[in-house]
């Protein structure tokens, strides 16, 4: 499930900042990783001799890029782990997707956002568009600034799950499941419940969710019920596990939840269909925006 991670880098220290988060992992998961870079020729050129000369000046700058990830190749080699460095040529998001898919990798691992020096583009638009078309899950983290260095995670010691009681939602539980086995840490649960909703029409407004209402109540004991059966299922499996039903907005819940509760790994799916409550989907990606803490997302056909 974790054997191998493609790991698209554009150039940039803020792009690089994925492997702080990323070695750590692969050295106890036992992956291997592949260091990619990609040149994105500046114009679609039909004419032969612009073509021509456009490739020329790529091939010239395929030593410098893969020197360049010669260099950053090294501390992972150092932490044992089996690392090699790829250069292509084309539009990003989909060699990336191509090479992922072509290559059988587990994982893609990716900083969300970046601009590099180096031919390349802005990191935070290509992951987006892999993460709306890969079947791959991705592990995705927004670096941080620190004294002038781009930095992520380099430890985790919580999965955060977050579930709507979807089979879609639970897309995510086995690769949770793989993570907490292998690296012994604890899986914790969440759902959330909405807030209250009022929509203003005209002058006046209409309530659409009441929380002091019976029917909130009701529900707070069916996710509840919902999250004590899959985490006594994971019990039973071996695993360390809690839960806890929150209640905010959904965004925010999630990430607040995570962050406070030790160094984590959020793991979601990209989108879940139905449930008892439609949340997960539309706010994955708004989770990968918010947090700095690594985001693991599944896609339906992993």
């Amino acid at each position: 499930m974790f054997e191998s991670a493609l790991v698209p880098l554009d150039g940039s220290p803020r792009s690089e900042a994925i492997l702080k988060t990323l070695t750590p992992l692969a050295a106890k998961l036992g992956m291997q990783v592949t260091l990619l870079h990609i040149l994105e020729s500046p114009v679609e050129a039909t004419d032969e001799e612009v073509a021509k000369g456009v490739q020329a000046q790529r091939e010239q700058a395929v030593p410098v890029v893969t020197e360049y990830l010669e260099e950053l190749a090294h501390p992972l080699r150092d932490a044992g782990v089996t690392t090699q460095v790829r250069v292509a040529h084309g539009h990003p998001a989909e060699v990336i997707v191509q090479l992922a898919q072509e290559g059988g990798y587990s994982l893609i691992a990716m900083s969300t956002r970046g601009r590099g020096i180096l031919p390349g583009t802005v990191i935070g638009s290509v992951a987006s568009r892999v993460l709306q078309s890969s079947s791959i899950p991705m592990l995705m983290v927004k670096p941080r600034r620190q004294r002038g260095f781009w930095t992520a995670p380099q430890r985790v010691s919580r999965i955060v799950v977050p579930l709507d009681g979807s089979e879609g939602a639970e897309v995510a539980l086995p690769y949770a499941e793989e993570l907490a086995r292998r690296l012994s840490i604890p899986i914790s649960l969440v759902q959330v419940l909405p807030m209250g909703l009022e929509v203003p029409i005209g002058t006046s407004a209409v309530v659409l969710w009441d929380p002091t209402a019976a029917y909130h109540r009701r529900l707070d004991v069916l996710a509840s019920s919902y999250l004590a059966g899959v985490g006594h299922r994971l019990l039973d499996q071996g695993l360390q596990a809690d839960w806890d039903v929150i209640s905010g907005p959904v965004v925010q819940a999630i990430v607040s939840w995570a962050e406070r509760n030790g160094p984590s790994m959020v793991v979601m799916a990209s989108r879940s269909r139905r449930g008892l409550l439609k949340v997960v989907g539309g706010v994955t990606e708004a989770v990968v925006r918010e947090t700095h803490l690594p985001v693991l997302v599944v896609p339906p056909r992993a």
